[in-house]
């Protein structure tokens, strides 16, 4: 009898039922649904690792020397999907559950700020050379009024 790919799937989850994931927003908040990316590990001690990492080193977890190569690579690869700007970093399995917020959230912040204002520069740049060769129209047009 041969089993169906959706029931394999199903059963993966029991071989590895500790996940460490990256949130944009606290994920023990009601209806929160907002998980950007995660990893499965087979054991507490793996996940921890890759936890541990994220926590101590948030946006460069192989500066940590703490951790394995392994581990420090997979906090990395979870990192990257989700371009370095994730809010919140959770452990959680049978006998495991924390929830920590980015220890570089602020830096995560200031350049979410700088970016914005750079996207605002650039766009009164464009807005002025619109002006310049199509007139009062363009500008506006580029400017979004």
């Amino acid at each position: 009898m041969t089993t169906s790919t959706a029931r394999r799937e199903f059963t993966t989850g029991f071989e590895k039922p500790y996940s460490v994931t990256l949130w944009g927003s606290n994920p023990d908040e009601t209806d929160n649904d907002d998980c950007w990316t995660g990893d499965d590990f087979a054991t507490r001690e793996e996940a921890i690792l890759v936890y541990r990492a994220l926590c101590m080193f948030a946006n460069d977890p192989e500066e940590c020397a703490m951790v394995s190569a392994n581990a420090a690579k997979d906090a990395r690869d979870l990192v990257r999907a989700c371009g370095y700007d994730w809010e919140y970093v959770m452990i959680d399995g049978p006998d495991a559950h924390e929830v920590t917020m980015n220890p570089d959230q602020p830096t995560q912040r200031r350049h979410r700020r700088e970016n914005a204002r750079n996207d605002r520069e650039w766009q009164r740049e464009r807005a002025m050379e619109a002006g310049m060769l199509h007139g009062v129209d363009a500008y506006n047009d580029e400017m979004g009024y």
